[in-house]
């Protein structure tokens, strides 16, 4: 998950501060690519951090204030959920 935060700060940095279509590939891509070690198979990867993504998005429309909870989004229990419907 660590690995998602850091990518998300690296490209909120050249982005606007609304959630892009751009911002939202490369999340996913770096989700996917963390989440499939753990989750088992690609489309559970998929699901999962499309649940992430909608949740963050929901609590934080704006990217730039995702960044400046990030350690908040990491406890989160609604994010951390999202693993519980792969399962």
């Amino acid at each position: 998950m660590k690995k998602i935060y850091f990518l998300l700060l690296l490209t909120s940095l050249a982005s606007c501060q609304a959630w892009t279509g751009e911002d939202k590939d490369t999340f996913r891509q770096a989700c996917e690519d963390d989440a499939k070690h753990w989750a088992g198979s690609d489309a559970k990867a998929h699901t999962y951090c499309e649940c992430v993504l909608e949740k963050m998005m929901a609590k934080y429309p704006d990217e730039n204030d995702a960044l400046e909870h990030i350690d908040q989004l990491s406890k989160d229990t609604s994010l951390l959920n999202c693993r519980k419907i792969i399962k």
